[in-house]
């Protein structure tokens, strides 16, 4: 069997909704050919017209370049028999659905080796089947929206389709693994992710911290919630910056660069738990300064001092923004009469060069033709599925998953590159987290800190701390520990030995590093394994002016566009209260990953390939239609809160309780309609139409909230939905692990730890039907496996290990003077 490279790869994606057309966008944009089914009317996003004057038709443009477009009446016999055709050709058929529920219309054809991907806010089954939803309640069920914000207020939404896209991206992995998979079995199956799945699986700390240690997590503004500050977006003499120095050792190096002494000797801010128990005075102490300093010279100091600073940026500054620029990342295409500056891609692969073609006109491909005839090599690929023992035996060599057999390499830490690499392992390969002794911090934490970080279970730090923080395990399950210092000639060469059989080696480390190590991609290919794919996770990429800038969540998202919109009508930027970009870098790098697999595994020499998935270029591209809208109307869009252009009225509405909130989105006057009915709202305001209700949306806030203050949130967003209202619970950490839909879904799962015991955990959003995703084992502890690796795997014996234990080579514990910090620098004893 072989795989299928994805230049020669035929897709088919049925219109249906963003997530769909974003995850056939990167099958477009990495050289798949691609179809877009459009009824006669065309996909309705090509008449979009918003009412704040965004260019007609952004979303559409940024969500469909380099794809064909074919009209065809799916409602018709026709239309059907068409479809199946095409579909016998096919390689992957991609189907949506958003607001509405979902029935997909290629459930019915039948086609071997057919890959489907099925995206939908809820599923095809469960108790919110029948319900619909927008962006704005996929977050609020999905817990995100409740951390954004300032605690006072109500939540506030994220901009753009973020929901959306997440989804498209892990259904394109799942589908991309499936297609690996076909390549070993010779058959296809059906891959389905959930809007609300794909936000369960990307939170960070939150879910975890209620199911370990009942601790809610809540919204904090522009701060960082727990202990860690200043990690947010601030004001300065002529626009924002953002500060992101969670810890001391970031921060102290900034102040006294700044000449802020006052500040760094205040013993209310002499360490980061003191620190974080004073964020206000803090803050209230740095803002004269800030207030005197423009945005270049704040960024200018915190250069000098090496700490994470950088501006806060708009859409349309991006597109002026010189290391954007070096890097190439914008693309000049031609929309019609017009040439737009679209984002390059969130990644780039080794001898692929992305394709950005200009979205197509409607019936394109009926005008000029498609010829989707069978191939002969699929014939030949299935003759040769029909040749070998039998689909039972070929498909019992992937029981962990489809990706079964690979082997990764993980140098990765911290929150991205562990979630990449864990859902790589949920999929079924075989991951080695190769890490420092003294990469999970100090052996010696205070008992004080449970309480205060809420990070380890039942709050105890317990006698080997390293081994309990609820984050790290929840994104390392399916791993393998092996303990090496890489900067040791003895821990290199092992590095090397497992090198030379593994398929991926992906890590997170800044640009410089693994040139340092002499393990950068040119000298693992050509002197030691040239099958590898090397994927690397800078925050601002391997070239131009940011290069070497130390990169953190916060900061990337305030780069990127995002944070800018994001605020309330009467306000100033805001963080989410997630790092976003972190989990948006995560799944990108899986799905980069999995198609170099596929063109590797599909190259007669097996060449592997260098992957670059730069945080910033990813986080971009999760906000592509307001690059373009801000181009068609020159200036930045007018900040909303959580108000929306299309749909009105929209909000965060307080229901009974203490910080109890429901999400309502009205995308038609029949929902109108139906929400006035519900809320006894007077007559005059149920026949207002759409204008009238953006004018009015202020008199229609206070109306409808003197209606949800009296009702509890999840029985009036089930009594909404029955109406046909789209409406949604602003679901905390206790209501998300708790939600009925995942809990239909299977969505949470549990391993029993070493040392900690069973911990329960989100699963993966990624569903496949013939090779599932499995949870094999729980985090490992520290060095777990070095015996099992080193010693099984390498031959290496007892007196070795022995040895190289002597010599800090490996390890199970933290060395001596190993910080406690998340991101604490390497200790001096390490070092040497």
């Amino acid at each position: 069997m072989t795989t299928t490279r994805l230049d020669d790869c035929r897709v088919i994606e049925i219109g249906g909704a963003p997530s769909g057309a974003y995850a056939a966008k990167l099958f477009a944009e990495l050289g798949a050919e691609v179809v877009k089914i459009e009824p006669p009317e065309g996909d309705p996003l090509r008449q979009r017209e918003p009412a704040d004057g965004v260019e007609n038709g952004a979303l559409f443009a940024y969500l469909n370049t380099s794809k064909r477009s074919l009209v065809l009446d799916l409602d018709s016999a026709a239309g059907r028999r068409e479809l199946e055709r095409l579909a016998a050709a096919a390689d992957v058929v991609i189907e949506s659905a958003s607001p509405g529920p979902f029935e997909p219309i290629s459930s019915s054809i039948e086609a071997a080796r057919l890959v489907r991907a099925w995206i939908s806010p809820f599923g095809r089954s469960g108790p919110y089947r029948t319900w619909k939803s927008v962006p704005f309640t996929d977050e609020a069920l999905g817990g995100h929206l409740f951390l954004n914000g300032d605690r006072r207020r109500e939540p506030l939404q994220r901009p753009g389709h973020q929901a959306s896209y997440q989804a498209g991206v892990q259904a394109f992995i799942g589908a991309a693994a499936a297609l690996y998979a076909r390549g070993r079995t010779g058959r296809g199956q059906t891959v389905e992710v959930t809007h609300l799945d794909g936000l369960a699986s990307l939170h960070q700390f939150t879910t975890m911290m209620w199911m370990h240690a009942r601790y809610k997590l809540g919204r904090d503004g522009n701060r960082q919630t727990g202990h860690y500050h200043p990690v947010g977006a601030y004001p300065c003499k002529d626009g924002w910056v953002c500060l992101a120095m969670p810890i001391i050792d970031m921060l102290l190096p900034f102040l006294e660069e700044a000449g802020l002494d006052h500040i760094a000797n205040d013993p209310r801010f002499a360490d980061d738990f003191a620190r974080g128990q004073n964020k206000g005075a803090f803050d209230a102490a740095i803002a004269p300064w800030l207030a005197q300093h423009t945005v270049e010279e704040v960024v200018a100091i915190g250069l000098r001092a090496r700490a994470p600073i950088g501006p806060v940026l708009s859409s349309l500054d991006l597109l002026d923004d010189p290391h954007i620029a070096a890097r190439g990342f914008l693309r000049d295409v031609r929309v019609g009469d017009r040439v737009l500056r679209y984002p390059r891609g969130p990644f780039l692969i080794e001898g692929r060069e992305p394709r950005l073609a200009p979205p197509p006109e409607l019936g394109e491909a009926n005008r000029r033709g498609l010829d989707w005839s069978p191939r002969e090599s699929d014939r030949e690929f299935e003759q040769s599925f029909k040749s070998e023992s039998g689909a039972t035996a070929t498909h019992a060599r992937l029981v962990a998953g489809p990706l079964d057999g690979v082997r990764i390499l993980d140098l990765t830490r911290v929150w991205a590159g562990p979630l990449a690499t864990r859902i790589l392992g949920d999929l079924g390969a075989d991951v080695l987290k190769i890490e420092a002794a003294w990469a999970r911090g100090s052996g010696e934490v205070p008992a004080a800190a449970g309480p205060m970080t809420h990070l380890y279970p039942g709050d105890v730090v317990g006698d080997r701390p390293w081994n309990r923080e609820i984050s790290f395990n929840k994104l390392n399950r399916n791993k393998r520990s092996v303990t090496l210092e890489l900067d040791s000639p003895r821990g290199r060469e092992l590095f090397l030995r497992l090198a030379e059989t593994a398929d991926v080696v992906i890590d997170n480390f800044s640009p410089r590093v693994m040139g340092k190590l002499g393990l950068d991609p040119e000298s693992l290919h050509r002197l030691l394994n040239p099958r590898l794919v090397c994927v690397s996770m800078p925050g601002f990429g391997s070239s131009g002016p940011y290069r070497d800038w130390l990169a953190f969540g916060p900061l990337i998202e305030a780069m990127s566009g995002l944070t800018y919109d994001m605020a309330y009508a009467d306000g100033g930027p805001t963080r989410s209260g997630v790092a976003w970009p972190d989990p948006v870098t995560a799944i990108h790098s899986a799905a980069a990953t999995v198609a170099a697999l596929l063109d590797r595994d599909a190259d007669p020499s097996g060449s592997g390939a260098t992957v670059e998935v730069p945080m910033l270029e990813a986080m971009v591209c999760f906000y592509g239609e307001e690059l373009l809208g801000a181009q068609g109307r020159g200036v930045v869009a007018p900040r909303r809160g959580s108000r929306h252009a299309d749909r009105a009225p929209q909000g965060c509405y307080q229901c009974a309780g203490e910080d109890r909130w429901i999400a309502i989105g009205v995308t038609s006057d029949d929902e109108w309609r139906a929400l006035c009915e519900e809320a006894g709202l007077d007559q005059e305001l149920a026949r207002l139409s759409f204008a009238e209700r953006q004018r009015r949306h202020d008199e229609i806030d206070r109306a409808l909230e003197a209606f949800t203050t009296r009702h509890e949130a999840d029985a009036l967003m089930r009594r909404l939905q029955d109406r046909g209202v789209i409406a949604a619970t602003v679901a905390d950490a206790a209501r998300v692990v708790d939600d009925p839909q995942l809990r239909h879904d299977g969505f949470w799962v549990e391993l029993k730890h070493a040392e900690v015991g069973p911990i329960r955990q989100p699963g993966l959003a990624i569903r496949l039907s013939e090779t599932p995703a499995t949870f094999r084992r729980a985090a490992p502890c520290l060095g777990q496996h070095n015996a099992e690796v080193l010693g099984g795997e390498l031959g290496l014996s007892e007196r070795e290990l022995a040895a190289l234990a002597e010599g800090g080579v490996i390890a199970d514990r933290p060395p001596p003077g190993a910080s406690f910090r998340k991101n604490a620098k390497k200790p001096a004893a390490a070092q040497a």
